[in-house]
């Protein structure tokens, strides 16, 4: 499975399968979708790549909660702090590619 599918696989199960159950992180880009996994790991999409897979187009208004990218970075302080290799990479980016393995 591509990692792109496999990503989209997590988010989906951490939303039972409705973008809509996830929250929308703006940013400058058309933002990240994010939901938590069973174990309360977050779990994260760029917009414009699930828009890519799935053909849908996401509307942040309909998500279930909106954060901005510092509201994220705040919110998920610790867990940036521990689990990132570098203070300087983009942690949306990051968790994006990171699937389910660690960093």
């Amino acid at each position: 499975m591509s990692p792109e599918c496999h990503q989209l696989y997590l988010l989906l199960s951490a939303c039972q399968g409705n973008w809509r159950n996830s929250v929308h992180i703006s940013t400058d880009t058309p933002g990240y979708l994010l939901s938590e996994d069973r174990d309360g790991q977050p779990i994260v999409m760029a917009v414009e790549q699930f828009q890519q897979l799935t053909g849908e187009q996401i509307d942040p208004t309909e998500c279930c909660g909106q954060l901005t990218e510092d509201a994220f970075k705040s919110l998920y302080s610790q867990y940036l702090l521990w689990t990132m290799p570098s203070s300087e990479a983009d942690p949306l980016a990051a968790l994006c590619q990171s699937t389910s393995t660690a960093f």
